[in-house]
């Protein structure tokens, strides 16, 4: 096998792998698919806490030993935006005010940009081939009329985002065919099939620049 790869992911109760029970979410299936994909060994680290929102991301980033990792990191993935959509909704539901909404997607669009700014900004200070993903949202409350525009709308700050660099892994049109097949039992959080599905879709994502 070739060098090593450093794989770092970031983010809320998706990347911690919530809901998978005895498997370790999406992140270590994807390391391994990406071991396969590329012939390479990969060695990986969380960064992640359940109900982690953009905001406290964005906090964590300025920690010394996580930036001494993403600068030595050629892989990072992102999962956030959820938290601060369910937050919102909280807000939502005791003022009726949609404005809520409107200033957590602002909020989730500046602390990215400031994230990914700062990660740019590391691995210009150590310059080897690397690539972010930022894993889209899906929607485990179908039942809210309202969910579905704003689920779009926040997936919509993340394409925004995408750059040579960093692209938008979509996981929403899967999650909505699959339903509850997809989410653990009586949880928001995906199971051992929807973690897998995840990781199958950042694979799908590619691995430039990685492999020529």
């Amino acid at each position: 096998m070739e060098e090593e790869l450093f794989y770092r992911a970031l983010g809320d109760s998706l990347t911690v792998g919530i809901g998978s029970y005895f498997n370790r979410g999406f992140v270590s299936r994807y390391a391994q698919m990406t071991v396969e994909q590329l012939n390479r060994p990969v060695r990986t680290e969380v960064f992640a806490r359940n109900r982690m929102t953009s905001g406290q991301l964005r906090a964590m980033i300025h920690d010394q030993h996580v930036r001494s990792r993403l600068m030595h990191s050629n892989i990072v993935t992102i999962s956030v935006g959820g938290n601060d959509l369910i937050q919102a909704n909280r807000m939502f539901l005791r003022t009726y005010n949609p404005v809520v909404f409107e200033h957590a997607e602002q909020q989730l669009y500046e602390n990215l940009l400031y994230i990914l700014y700062e990660i740019q900004i590391l691995k210009w200070l150590y310059p080897t081939p690397y690539f972010i993903r930022l894993i889209g949202l899906y929607n485990p409350y179908p039942q809210l009329g309202y969910s579905q525009f704003w689920i779009n709308r926040f997936n919509d700050v993340l394409k925004s985002l995408q750059t040579d660099h960093i692209r938008y892994v979509d996981i929403l049109p899967h999650f909505s065919e699959g339903g509850r097949n997809l989410l653990a039992f009586g949880s928001i959080h995906p199971n051992r099939n929807g973690y897998n599905l995840i990781a199958k879709q950042l694979v799908n994502s590619g691995f430039s620049p990685l492999k020529i």
